[in-house]
């Protein structure tokens, strides 16, 4: 697996974000337009769930952003914003 630095990758993921946002593809969108944040998410994610709490396995790799106004907050897979992207 290969290390990815977000910094190495942010000005990519502004671009790749804000062409979704001009197509309309963030709803709801933010009138102020958002902030991306600084870093990288792992969403795990399962195929049971318990009581018992699992540590590593499958993750999605994301990026989010957080509305200026609202506060919402829009979480996109990394692999999406960037195909070509080596994980």
């Amino acid at each position: 697996m290969n290390v990815l630095n977000f910094e190495d990758y942010k000005t990519q993921i502004q671009d790749a974000i804000q062409k979704k946002i001009s197509r309309g593809s963030i709803v709801p969108s933010d009138p102020d337009g958002y902030i991306l944040i600084d870093g990288f998410f792992n969403l795990p994610f399962y195929k049971e769930v318990g009581s018992n709490i699992i540590l590593g396995g499958p993750s999605i790799p994301a990026v989010s952003v957080v509305g200026k106004s609202t506060g919402v907050i829009h979480t996109f897979a990394l692999k999406v914003l960037l195909p070509n992207i080596q994980l």
